[in-house]
């Protein structure tokens, strides 16, 4: 066994009986069942808040939780090695990621986001009444994302020197910055402060993360994990998270979000704000701003021909896109 493993988990007071690989993370075997070891990155302030909505949502909702765990020594949310890297423990929850070009999948998934959701209204927790008392921020999302995308276009238009990536995307900003100028127009001020009211009555939470890797296919149902990115917002914001990943895979498939839609208002009905809300979301050139911020992080920057491979794979996939956003304005809007 890995002698710091074995020593992290001993401060959770944790034998392991064996230890193997997971997605990002160790899971151990222990006569008292199974847990997850995994490297946090976060505040622990926000470990506090999913410890609380955690322990809270095991009494009030019946699929498999992830709960996290405090060491045994020092009570805290994560422990720490040698480098100084940090660590959480929870449970470990059984089963396979959903397949995301299986319909059946990414229906329960549907469904168990807008189930997952309901628990996130009813719950109660020390943290929640203030933390639900911010409403959702789209229009700063989208202005924050169109000053990173001015940011990356006056940079590059300076460089002396460019190459294919920087060509490429200057040729293709005027296109991709004019859909921010829609999305940005799309909703008027009457309809957000509706919806920020509609959030804050309901006490509305978010999972913040919810891709496929995240939700798994478990003998009783569908299980969402990590719960690291919970925070407060309009939930569909969850749902537009979901539809896009999957539609990218589906090469934006009507069907498919019709599937999506349906299986979620199934168990919970969205208002017609709400649909505005999410077209509003799906008309961002969320791709596009994120091969820019990419660009931009410098900590975290790809060799220029891996940029060039994430701009062209967007700028192939903007066609369906495009004709996806045709034919959903004319079913949900």
């Amino acid at each position: 066994m890995n002698d710091r493993a074995v020593s992290l988990f001993e401060k959770y007071g944790i034998t392991p009986e064996k230890i193997r690989k997971g997605r990002g993370s160790l899971i151990v075997q222990t006569q008292e069942g199974q847990f997850l070891l995994t490297e946090y990155s976060g505040p622990a302030q926000q470990l506090q808040m999913e410890y609380e909505l955690l322990q809270a949502l095991s009494d009030c909702y019946d699929r498999p939780l992830d709960r996290i765990y405090k060491t045994q020594e020092d009570d805290a949310f994560y422990c720490t090695d040698y480098e100084g890297k940090k660590y959480i423990l929870k449970d470990f929850v059984e089963g396979r990621e959903m397949a995301v070009c299986d319909p059946l999948d990414i229906r329960r998934a549907a469904d168990g986001i807008a189930r997952l959701h309901l628990a996130l209204r009813k719950v109660t927790f020390p943290a929640k009444e203030a933390l639900c008392r911010q409403p959702d921020h789209l229009m700063g999302d989208f202005e924050r994302r169109c000053a990173e995308l001015l940011r990356a276009r006056n940079y590059m238009r300076k460089l002396p020197r460019k190459d294919d990536f920087e060509l490429s995307f200057l040729k293709n900003y005027d296109i991709f910055w004019e859909q921010t100028l829609v999305a940005m127009r799309f909703l008027d001020e009457d309809c957000i402060q509706s919806l920020g009211q509609k959030q804050i009555r309901e006490q509305m939470l978010i999972h913040g993360d919810c891709n496929q890797h995240n939700i798994l296919i478990c003998e009783d149902g569908v299980a969402i994990v990590n719960f690291e990115r919970v925070s407060s917002h309009l939930q569909v914001k969850d749902l537009y998270l979901f539809m896009r990943k999957i539609l990218e895979k589906n090469d934006w498939s009507i069907p498919v979000g019709q599937n999506i839609l349906s299986a979620y208002q199934a168990v919970l009905p969205l208002t017609q704000e709400e649909k505005m809300y999410l077209h509003a979301r799906f008309l961002y050139p969320e791709k596009f701003w994120k091969v820019a911020n990419g660009y931009l992080n410098r900590r975290k920057a790809l060799p220029a021909r891996r940029q060039q491979e994430k701009l062209l794979a967007a700028l192939e996939k903007e066609e369906k896109r495009q004709q996806f956003l045709k034919r959903w304005s004319e079913i949900c809007v």
